[in-house]
């Protein structure tokens, strides 16, 4: 998680996830030669926000300024200042950038 970034309530972020396909087993009890793990890391770019309920898959990269409403399923990676919903998730629109200006503002850095 870079800077400026929020989870709310209740967001899930996997970096492992079993193949839900029935060709292997699941179960963290089961060895690993009987199953078939997806591992990926999550990166959650500077100024993203991610709503309650939310559940974000391995792989997946929230690029920077993000918008993830609530209870959204998150399986691939977005791109930079969007809003996105649902399960899965699409891009609703484009976010405004206002924020930056406020951030430079907060750093003293005008």
């Amino acid at each position: 998680m870079e800077d400026f970034t929020t989870t709310s309530s209740r967001v899930c972020i996997y970096s492992i996830s079993d193949d839900y396909s029935g060709e292997t087993m699941t179960n963290p009890m089961i060895p690993e030669k009987y199953k078939k793990l997806e591992y990926g890391k999550v990166i959650i770019k500077k100024h993203s926000i991610i709503g309650s309920g939310t559940t974000i898959l391995p792989g997946v990269t929230l690029e920077e300024g993000t918008s993830i409403g609530a209870n959204s399923l998150v399986l691939k990676s977005t791109e930079p200042w969007g809003i996105y919903a649902g399960s899965p998730i699409k891009k609703l629109k484009d976010r405004k950038k206002d924020l930056l200006k406020l951030e430079k503002e907060f750093l003293g850095t005008k």
